[in-house]
């Protein structure tokens, strides 16, 4: 086993971070969404004009894992951040976890739950009391995950990709 190492993405490592954030999103989702909305939506949401905006919003949290000399995935936290629907109840000092991605290559090695760690300890660091995410409702392997982990849904959102309209799950857990 190769050791894993997480390091706080800076604004230079933002190449690696566009790049990243490409593949593993077009890895998970390419095969069930029409490549018109897919080439908008990573326009829109994975260039880097948009990731170096999302990097430096105050608040959000990015994170690089690397599996020996291999940068394999990534995690991104956003503190203090509520869920967009009105409709769900105010939740007690959260954390979103925005993305959680590792590349296919790397799958099957723990890097998720190295991930998922590294997100339980910030959260504890910054004083949540709940993490949340959001997650489609038809990504089987995620959903299977997050319910190992004790993540409990409560509610459902809307997510565009292009102009395909997804539902995700709200799950989460008490920190």
């Amino acid at each position: 086993m190769q050791p894993i190492v997480i390091k706080p993405v800076m604004p230079e490592m933002l190449d690696t971070l566009v790049q990243l954030e490409q593949q593993t999103f077009m890895e998970t989702f390419g095969p069930t969404h029409k490549p018109d909305d897919l080439a908008v939506f990573m326009q829109e949401r994975k260039d880097a004009a948009a990731l170096r905006e999302q990097l430096l919003l105050p608040g959000s949290l990015y994170y690089l894992l690397y599996y020996g000399e291999h940068v394999a995935g990534f995690l991104k936290l956003n503190l203090g951040k509520q869920p967009d629907d009105a409709a769900h109840t105010q939740l007690p000092s959260p954390i979103e976890l925005e993305k959680i991605y590792v590349l296919k290559a790397w799958q099957g090695h723990k890097l998720g739950k190295a991930l998922i760690q590294h997100a339980y300890t910030i959260a504890k660091e910054r004083q949540a009391a709940t993490i949340w995410l959001g997650v489609w409702e038809h990504n089987i392997k995620a959903l299977s995950f997050y319910r190992s982990e004790g993540f409990e849904k409560f509610g459902e959102h809307t997510f565009k990709v292009g102009r395909q309209s997804d539902t995700d799950w709200l799950l989460k857990k008490s920190c």
